[in-house]
This record gives C-alpha cells, sequence and structure tokens, in this order.
C-alpha cells in the first residue's frame, strides 16, 4: 500500500467534507438561517472510509454510510469522478445533496439510504442474507462475490433494532458482512463511558460475532513495547473517557500536565523524553486514523467467513479540527478564519 497517497487523499477528503459544510452554511444570502451539518462527525470518519474505499474495496461491494458522514461520502464520488463539481457547493440545498445519504434524491449513492440513524446499519445485514438466498436458489454470473458494510457511530448503537438484528439467528453465519463502528466516544451532547463501549463490544461478541478493536495507531502501539511503556498503556486505559477527550483542547503543555493527572511517578519518567508537541501526537495516535492498521483490521475481517465481523475503530470526533474532542462539537461550525486555516494547511 502506498500509505503517503492514501494520506493525501484523506486530506482532501477532510478538506472537502468541511469545506461543504461551510459553503452550505456561510456562502448564503445575508439574513438565511443555518442549516446546519456535521463537520466533526465527518472529520471522525475521514480515515475510515479513506481505508475502505482507496484500499479495500471493489465493484461488487455494497456499503452503508453513517448519516453524519454523508460529506464525506460525496467528497469520494466527487474525487472519483462520479459526483459533479457543481454539487459540492449545494449540501441541504432543495435539488442538492441530501442531509444523509439517500438512493432517491441523491446523484451518487447507490447502495443504501440511511438517514434514518440505526436502520442504515442493519440494512447491509439483511442485504447479505437475500444475497445468501440468490446463492443458494440461482446460478449467478462469475465475478467477486459481494461484502456488505455498514459504517455506525457508536452512539447509532443504541437504536434497538441493531441489537434484535444482531442476534437474530437468521442471520447468524454471514461471513461476507462487516459492520466499522466510528468508536470516536462521543454522542450528541455528551462523552460515551467507557463501560458503555465495553458492553457493546460483550453484546456483538455474545451475539457470536467476530469482534475486532483497533484502538491505538502503530506509533503508540510501538512506544508500549518499549521499557516502561507498559505504565503508559495502564495509565490510558485506566483513564476515564471524560478525561481523555479533555485533552484534545489543549495546547501541547498544557497537555502534558492534564495527561499525567494521577499518574504514577514511572508513567511521568517514561514521557520525560519527548517534547510536549511529540507527547501530545503520540498520545492521540487513536487505530480509527491509521490507515495501515485499518486495511489490515478489514483483511482480518475477510479471512473470517463462517460468521459477521464488527471492527471498533476509534477516533477523535473532529480530528483534525479545532473542535476536536469537544462534547459539543457535534453541530458545531467552523468559523470562516478557522477554514481558511485549514485551507491553508
Amino acid at each position: 500500500l502506498d500509505v503517503e497517497t492514501l494520506e493525501s487523499i484523506q486530506s482532501r477528503l477532510l478538506w472537502l467534507a468541511a469545506r461543504m459544510v461551510d459553503s452550505a452554511n456561510h456562502d448564503r444570502a445575508p439574513g438565511e438561517i443555518k442549516v446546519g451539518g456535521h463537520q466533526a462527525s465527518s472529520a471522525s470518519m475521514v480515515s475510515i472510509m479513506t481505508a475502505l474505499w482507496f484500499g479495500h474495496l471493489n465493484g461488487s461491494d455494497k456499503v452503508a454510510v453513517k448519516p453524519h458522514a454523508s460529506p464525506v461520502y460525496h467528497a469520494i464520488k466527487y474525487l472519483t469522478g462520479e459526483l459533479d463539481r457543481s454539487y459540492l457547493t449545494r449540501l441541504r440545498e432543495f435539488g442538492g445533496l441530501q442531509a444523509y445519504p439517500s438512493r432517491t434524491k441523491d446523484p451518487d449513492v447507490a447502495d443504501f439510504s440511511t438517514g434514518s440513524v440505526g436502520l442504515g446499519v442493519v440494512a447491509p445485514l439483511f442485504a447479505a442474507a437475500a444475497r445468501r438466498y440468490i446463492d443458494a436458489h440461482f446460478d449467478m454470473p462469475d465475478g467477486p462475490s459481494p461484502r456488505f458494510i455498514a459504517l455506525a457511530g457508536d452512539a447509532e448503537l443504541d437504536e434497538g433494532n441493531i441489537w434484535e438484528a444482531i442476534s437474530d439467528p437468521a442471520l447468524q453465519g454471514l461471513g461476507n458482512v462487516m459492520w466499522v463502528v466510528d468508536t470516536n466516544r462521543q454522542s450528541l451532547d455528551r462523552i460515551i463511558p467507557e463501560q458503555k463501549i465495553k458492553k457493546l463490544i460483550g453484546f456483538f461478541q455474545g451475539a457470536g460475532w467476530h469482534v475486532i478493536e483497533a484502538k491505538y495507531g502503530s506509533r503508540l502501539e510501538a512506544a508500549f513495547q518499549h521499557t516502561g511503556g507498559a505504565a503508559l498503556r495502564r495509565h490510558i486505559d485506566e483513564m476515564s473517557n471524560e478525561h481523555y477527550q479533555s485533552l484534545f483542547g489543549l495546547q501541547p503543555a498544557a497537555f502534558r500536565e492534564r495527561l499525567l493527572q494521577d499518574a504514577d511517578d514511572d508513567v511521568t519518567e517514561f514521557v520525560a523524553p519527548w517534547t510536549d508537541q511529540e507527547l501530545a501526537s503520540l498520545v492521540t495516535n487513536l487505530g480509527g486514523h491509521d490507515l495501515d492498521l485499518l486495511i489490515d483490521c478489514f483483511r482480518q475481517c475477510d479471512a473470517v467467513t463462517d460468521r459477521p465481523s464488527v471492527v471498533f475503530a476509534y477516533t477523535v470526533k473532529g480530528w483534525r479540527l479545532p473542535m476536536a474532542g469537544d462534547p459539543l462539537n457535534h453541530a458545531a461550525l467552523l468559523s470562516p478564519k478557522q477554514i481558511d486555516e485549514l485551507r491553508s494547511q
């Protein structure tokens, strides 16, 4: 894999997604109300969708996209030449791109409509069951077998229909199904407790699913392997989600102080060689933004053919944006100045 190229693509997707929402709200006549959008929720999905579309999918695969990540999806379709540029400035406009992916109203959505939160997640699972029936009863033309993939937010898993679906005996054994959970540990207006994530993972395991956690990125995992690194892993693992999320909006010097709050001396000693900037970059190196790791997780799911798979990819809501990790960033918008800075970056 050419990871450098993939990183360039994800930077373009991050910019396009953020700017599409910005355009919908700010490139308007004076006095018009803002129309909203989800820059932070899109940013958390950029790496997952880059790895998936540009490092894993083939033409027969079917994907249901997390509703709030629709700007990233449209940005992908623009880069691949499947969406005319004129639509980029028509997000949430009558006759333009919809707020959430729609097969009937968007010009570029081919697989699943996902506007009703929770319903889009289970659609690939039922589609895979229908495909299993077709394969068993009809002669199908040669070609790659489709994989059925759902991209979901962790808070989206609160929907009850999801748990009815994953535990349904009729849907067991579907090895061509993969869900990727954007584990950004935030919902609309709160931080999701760590115990909640563990319970979600336990529910999938109890239903017989193959579960993978992409929690830490390769740089942070490498640091854990050094002498004394186990203490840092333990410190981060035991840190509450609220404490961890509070790190993102801090300047590097304040980041170190906050990180080491209630830390043992061996943790303080272990991280001492890194500068404040290096330490902040290291500790926020999560698996859901590690392209190599993500693609490896997707391939591991392919290798398990007797049951569906789910990847919990830990991400930062608002990744690489000034609002990163803010518990109130769900519908927050970058200011014109921040958009200019992001454009320069």
